[in-house]
């Protein structure tokens, strides 16, 4: 029997070697580089393929090894590092490869001492005309303020001096993803502005110029498209002139307003999506004062992660910013809040299509720790009464996490009654999850919100 399985298993193995290369490379494309190295060592049907392939992924994450598998020490990330720069050593050898790598992908340390030797390797075979574009991620992510001063200095040190060293990294890296780094505010914005011409995404996680200090971005050549910042100090990131930027993205600010003005030359905004729980210390504020000066905007995402609602009550003042917006995102509005407050949003956006609510209803899993940093949850102060009538072009509405509370009823038909092109068919209140339709629209009645019924909330 056991003789029969393992005729079994080489059978197998030998109808999976039959297959022609492009079918081989297309599955050694979804696994890791690790293993892509292995297949070619225990097979010589295999052993030509790895450098066929035109996309490359080296992670450091692939070459931990027990009990030296935590990113957080310098010992562990050392023993990975030296892994990876023998693998980057195999894969760019110039006597084997000979094919393009129209993408690379590396996730590395830039402020250990092997980052020298793969930007040398990685260096050189740019120069050779073997790649084409870069992906490059220094760093890892940690918990907030569980990296020390010092150690942001040095990592932010280290990528400095290694984009300054390596000029042919520079020009092909297109996507640059950066984790804990206290940087000098010239030089952050020398590799932004100059010495990255060609980066088209940024990612800034717990990264700085200083503890609450103001950064200011005036690239008018960058061709940045996507600008992202988690958990950042930034008292104030000033956007004056990123003319090709299309998607900002900002979560988690530490300063005590959101850290983000728009009120430069940004004519190509499209995306705009802001995410945090605010702490006891840090204040609501106005969103058309961040929105300022911006008419493209079609998307916006707002995410309050189950915590206090941080927006000012406004209305008019959004008309400019919300003139073009097509598809609005309110995502995880605590459970016990009402919902009717968001129609001011609605009636500011006359081009509005798409409205979703995520309702956040994890009152019995709440994190401790986090109640203790986060402000008492708190709904939007903003005068029901004042919310006007105007006829709205919304033709999709999504609540996920429905339920049949007077709150959650309200707002549907207080949205029906001014969104005329919203069809309440059987389809589309079961994507709002009302399973007993009957008792829904008995319900509607009852409180005066179905369509035509007058404003009765």
């Amino acid at each position: 029997m056991e003789l029969n399985n393992e005729n079994r298993l080489k059978a197998e193995e030998d109808m999976i070697s039959r297959l022609i290369d492009d079918v081989l490379l297309y599955i050694l494309g979804k696994v890791n580089l690790k293993t892509t190295m292995r297949a070619s060592v225990l097979s010589t049907r295999w052993r030509h393929l790895p450098w066929l392939l035109t996309q490359l992924s080296m992670d450091i994450s692939d070459f931990l090894h027990k009990p030296y598998d935590d990113l957080t020490v310098d010992v562990h990330i050392d023993k990975a590092m030296s892994s990876l720069t023998e693998a980057v050593r195999n894969m760019l050898v110039p006597t084997r490869r000979k094919i393009t790598v129209t993408r690379l992908c590396i996730f590395l340390f830039l402020n250990n001492s092997y980052s020298r030797e793969i930007g040398f390797l990685v260096n050189e075979v740019i120069a050779n005309g073997m790649i084409k574009d870069i992906e490059l991620t220094s760093g890892v992510e940690r918990i907030p303020g569980d990296v020390s001063a010092k150690e942001m200095v040095k990592h932010a040190s280290g990528v400095n001096s290694f984009l300054g060293s390596y000029p042919n990294i520079s020009c092909c890296l297109t996507r640059l993803l950066l984790y804990n780094a206290t940087f000098v505010e010239s030089d952050l914005h020398n590799l932004i502005a100059n010495i990255c011409t060609e980066l088209r995404y940024l990612y800034l996680y717990q990264c700085d110029t200083g503890f609450d200090s103001v950064f200011k971005i005036d690239a008018q050549n960058s061709k940045l498209n996507r600008l992202e910042f988690a958990h950042c100090s930034f008292a104030r990131v000033e956007l004056y002139c990123l003319p090709n930027l299309e998607q900002l993205i900002c979560g988690c600010w530490l300063s005590e307003c959101l850290p983000l003005a728009l009120g430069g030359h940004v004519p190509c905004l499209k995306e705009v999506e802001i995410y945090s729980a605010l702490s006891p210390f840090q204040e609501q504020f106005k969103l058309s004062e961040l929105l300022c000066g911006t008419t493209c905007i079609n998307t916006l995402s707002l995410d309050f992660l189950g915590y206090k609602i941080w927006l000012q009550p406004e209305n008019y003042q959004l008309s400019s910013p919300f003139c073009n917006l097509m598809k609005l995102c309110l995502y995880d509005i605590f459970v016990g809040f009402g919902l009717l407050w968001t129609i001011a949003l609605l009636q500011a956006a006359p081009s509005l299509e798409i409205l979703e609510v995520e309702v956040y209803d994890h009152r019995c899993d709440e994190d401790k720790e986090m109640k203790q940093v986060c402000a008492e949850r708190a709904n939007a102060e903003w005068e029901v009464s004042g919310i006007g009538h105007k006829l709205l072009l919304l033709t999709q509405l999504e609540i996920i996490g429905f339920n049949a509370s007077e709150e959650h009823m309200s707002f549907i038909g207080a949205v029906m009654e001014r969104a005329p092109n919203l069809q309440a068919s059987l389809d589309q209140l079961k994507k709002l999850g009302v399973k007993d339709l009957d008792a829904f629209e008995q319900r509607m009645v009852t409180i005066g919100h179905l369509p035509g019924h007058g404003d009765k909330y």
